[in-house]
């Protein structure tokens, strides 16, 4: 799938399900977003890494769209750190029990990872989240501000 498409379908999913902080992704364009959302994983991961996680967990690829624009818009604040990391978790809970019945195993599959992975940014996270952001968007302001 096209990144453009990839976004798109993003946004739908973020609506349908009605997730959490999903107004969050009003504020940007559509290119702006390709360059924000790297999948499933940080940006100190390889590509094919990120890819290959994203594939293993589609449904919470919306999740981590919400998750990244978040991080995009760290303040670095461990409040708000906080927050990003547990509504990783509750979005992840919402798309699972969105997508699969209460008898269907990948339902709480889906719960699981969510909480596990939003255990390990709340755990591994934070350098990361006082980082300066390296996408796109953020080089051509600063490059725009010189």
């Amino acid at each position: 799938m096209n990144r453009l498409k990839e976004i798109k379908e993003l946004k739908r999913q973020a609506g349908e399900f009605q997730l959490e902080n999903r107004e969050i992704i009003g504020k940007y364009t559509m290119q702006e977003l390709c360059s924000i959302y790297n999948g499933i994983g940080p940006d100190a991961f390889p590509d094919w890494l990120r890819d290959t996680i994203s594939a293993l967990h589609p449904s919470l690829a919306v999740v981590a769209f919400i998750h990244d624009i978040e991080w995009h818009e760290s303040d670095r604040s461990k409040e708000k750190f906080i927050a990003s990391n547990n509504r990783f978790k509750r979005n992840g809970y919402r798309v699972a029990k969105a997508q699969f019945g209460w008898y269907n195993p990948r339902r709480w599959i889906v719960m699981n990872q969510a909480r596990r992975f939003g255990n390990v940014c709340q755990l591994f996270g934070w350098s990361a989240w006082c980082s300066p952001c390296e996408c796109a968007v953020c080089r051509k302001k600063k490059e725009g501000a010189k």
